[in-house]
């Protein structure tokens, strides 16, 4: 319950902001990203690509001062590693879930774009597989269980610019690099997180 009312506490701000406005622009948001998984005392490499779906707001307050509000409903975070010892390959996958609002405060230039806020994450999901395959034998596939936060922050910061494609349609580009704040699983003593990566792309028409 409390998660659902800081995420509409966070997206009627952004709407109450709407009204001040010089223009506005909404539409639907497509993204790929790349994420990085850090562990204190990991060894190897845990990385991979996921994607999210969801939209876009963006509000100019000025020619140059703005407002831009990601929500994306489906923010899948995944990563894995391989390792092989004694002919024995070891495959671990993981992957997590998010429902994810960034309000972020945007300076603009003749439609190119730096944008820097909070980014607050709500998880609906998560799981892990560790596959094993040994030389002339059928892989055995375990199903992993690991506690994770249910909440995540990040500190979010990017560069994008808007293609205007019609009179009332612009197409949004955007690059954007995700810097977490908080772990990502519960373990005691031991920090860790995901770095993520993202390529988006809006189709935005104003209002």
């Amino acid at each position: 319950m409390k998660k659902s009312v800081l995420f509409i506490a966070l997206f009627a701000v952004a709407l109450l902001n709407v009204t001040f406005a010089q223009s506005v622009a909404i539409g639907p948001r497509l993204t790929g990203n790349m994420n990085i998984y850090n562990q204190k005392g990991l060894t190897g490499t845990w990385n991979g690509v996921g994607i999210g779906i969801g939209g876009q707001l963006d509000v100019s307050f000025s020619e140059r001062i703005g407002l831009i509000v990601n929500l994306t409903a489906f923010d899948m975070k995944s990563f894995s590693n391989s390792q092989t010892s004694n002919n024995v390959t070891s495959e671990t996958s993981l992957s997590l879930s998010y429902i994810t609002i960034d309000p972020l405060f945007k300076v603009e230039f003749s439609g190119f774009y730096m944008v820097a806020g909070p980014s607050f994450g709500v998880k609906i999901n998560s799981s892990g597989e560790n596959t094993q395959t040994a030389s002339g034998q059928s892989p055995q596939v375990n199903a992993m269980s690991l506690d994770t936060k249910s909440i995540r922050f990040d500190i979010a910061t990017g560069v994008g610019y808007n293609f205007k494609i019609a009179q009332d349609m612009v197409l949004g580009s955007d690059f954007m690099a995700y810097i977490p704040l908080t772990d990502t699983y519960n373990f005691p003593g031991i920090s860790n997180s995901v770095l993520t990566l993202k390529l988006g792309a809006s189709l935005k028409f104003n209002l």
